[in-house]
């Protein structure tokens, strides 16, 4: 790997851990306006959450089949990221709503540093599972590879 193929791989990686420790983060203030009762509107979004979670579902299927995975593999994976992307989404969407509406509850306490570690530690954990699931499975095939 060259310089410049190395530069571009920290920057989409870098980019990448940006974007989903933000998600996280959140998602985490979406649990807390869960925890405060803040849902009440949430049936006016479920029909954006849902087509936000059908492009997660394409898009997983066709990166599975992009890379070779067998039928039960693809739908089994890609079920269980659409799921968890459909919570992420409304959790994060809503994250971001309360903190919008209720910005003391979460940033005067700091509270939100506590979010953002966690949703830092999330997505290293979260690219690390990605990276390392098949080791867990005792499916064959490269460490890494999806």
């Amino acid at each position: 790997m060259d310089a410049d193929e190395r530069t571009r791989y920290f920057a989409r990686t870098a980019a990448l851990a940006a974007a989903s420790t933000i998600v996280i983060t959140a998602s985490f203030i979406g649990v807390l306006a869960l925890l405060e009762g803040e849902f009440s509107t949430l049936d006016n979004r479920i029909p954006w959450y849902l087509v936000a979670t059908s492009l997660i579902f394409l898009s997983t299927i066709f990166l599975l089949e992009e890379h070779g995975a067998d039928g039960i593999e693809i739908i089994a994976i890609t079920a269980v990221t659409s799921i968890l992307g459909f919570i992420l989404i409304v959790l994060a969407v809503e994250g971001v709503k309360y903190a919008w509406t209720n910005p003391g509850d979460v940033f005067v306490s700091r509270l939100v540093l506590y979010f953002l570690a966690a949703g830092m530690f999330g997505t290293g954990i979260g690219y690390w599972g990605i990276k390392h699931w098949r080791e867990f499975t005792g499916q064959q095939g490269q460490p890494g590879q999806l």
